[in-house]
């Protein structure tokens, strides 16, 4: 039983480190939410990156997120294109150069809120 309890415990660390590992391979530009749990974080060839994180909704609304994550993409030099901003949803494009984010903020239920996050450094 001991042997048991002390795997669990080795195995609970390296997942804490493989989730810090992957976090820490998301691009500066693609705004990570405080408090959010990461679903998803996939690298794609030509320099594209797809990012999804769950938040919980009775913390921060979509009109909120939509403010942070478009001044921390205007600090990393990207001009917001497109916006449509709603109580439930939003969606934002950005540009730098040659570069696009794209960012989906979507009101799942009265307690979820799902942010995705598509950066292309290199669309053309």
């Amino acid at each position: 039983m001991k042997i048991n309890s002390k795997l669990a415990l080795i195995a609970g660390v390296i997942g804490l480190f493989s989730a810090n590992a992957m976090a820490a391979h998301i691009p500066s530009e693609i705004y990570r939410p405080f408090g959010g749990k990461l679903v998803k974080a996939d690298r794609q060839g030509g320099g594209e990156f797809e990012v999804e994180y769950r938040l919980d909704a009775r913390h921060t609304s979509v009109p909120a997120l939509a403010r942070r994550v478009i001044s921390h993409a205007r600090s990393h030099g990207f001009h917001l294109e497109e916006s449509d901003i709603e109580h439930d949803d939003a969606d934002l494009k950005f540009e730098r150069g040659d570069q696009e984010l794209d960012v989906s903020i979507e009101l799942k239920d009265h307690r979820r809120i799902e942010y995705k996050a598509d950066l292309d450094l290199d669309k053309n």
